[in-house]
């Protein structure tokens, strides 16, 4: 995927586990949001690590550059971590000046980011593909009871269930396509996603028998974040829960 502006172009390399995102150009507040729309177009196939390599970017102002924590927040809660790559003297210095670096790992090369990365624990992952029938919610819960107790958080099951339930009803009511369900487990969020194969933006109508909007209110409700990226063949529901933090 390529996206291009005036003065900025985005490539995306979808070489999972690992994604490289290469801006080339002017970070400027005019092309910021195109930076925006391509990593997070990045995120939605769930690599373990999303390399954003910044050696030809040009941040024509500082405080453009705060869109990297953004972007590693919304890493976090699609269970992907994201890196900054091959940054020169003058963007490094512009990145510490801002606390950029102290948000977001800034690595010389992608050699040494993937090293880091390498150090620290994989996720897990368990993933299923469902046709749109009604019994899909079934085998949803399943593999999320199978993830939670292999995983060894069990404490999380019911709403995982209940959240994963919902998202999978959704697309079975208003998608209509296979899907794919994912659940995978991070350091510090446990993330459920339903990637269907459906051109139509989110559908937020409850079924006959229920108020509009219900089935994605309790997912507002009971995750601590949740969202929807359109893709090029679809699009991806995600919600993630948070876990505890171990004393």
């Amino acid at each position: 995927m390529n996206l291009h502006t005036d003065e900025l172009t985005c490539t995306h390399e979808p070489d999972l586990p690992v994604a490289v995102l290469r801006p080339v150009g002017r970070l400027t507040f005019a092309t910021v949001p195109g930076l925006r729309q391509a990593a997070q177009k990045a995120l939605t196939d769930h690599p373990e690590v999303l390399l954003i390599d910044v050696a030809q970017l040009d941040a024509i102002d500082d405080i453009t550059l705060t869109a990297f924590p953004m972007l590693a927040r919304q890493g976090v809660d699609t269970g992907t971590d994201v890196m900054l790559v091959g940054p020169d003297t003058h963007l490094r210095d512009q990145l510490e000046r801002l606390g950029v670096a102290r948000q977001v790992p800034v690595h010389h090369d992608a050699a040494g980011a993937l090293a880091a990365h390498a150090r620290l624990p994989g996720p897990r992952r368990m993933e299923v593909a469902l046709a749109a029938e009604p019994d899909a919610t079934s085998s949803a819960r399943e593999l999320v009871d199978r993830a939670c107790t292999q995983w060894k958080i069990t404490h999380l099951a019911d709403t995982a269930a209940l959240i994963v339930t919902e998202l999978v009803a959704n697309a079975v009511e208003h998608a209509g396509t296979p899907m794919q369900i994912s659940v995978v487990l991070r350091n510090r969020h446990l993330h459920l996603a339903v990637r269907d194969e459906s051109p139509l933006p989110l559908e937020r109508s409850g079924g006959e028998d229920e108020e509009p909007g219900r089935g994605l209110l309790i997912v507002e409700g009971m995750s601590s974040a949740w969202g929807c990226v359109h893709t090029a063949d679809g699009k991806v529901v995600w919600a993630t829960l948070r876990l505890p933090v171990k004393r």
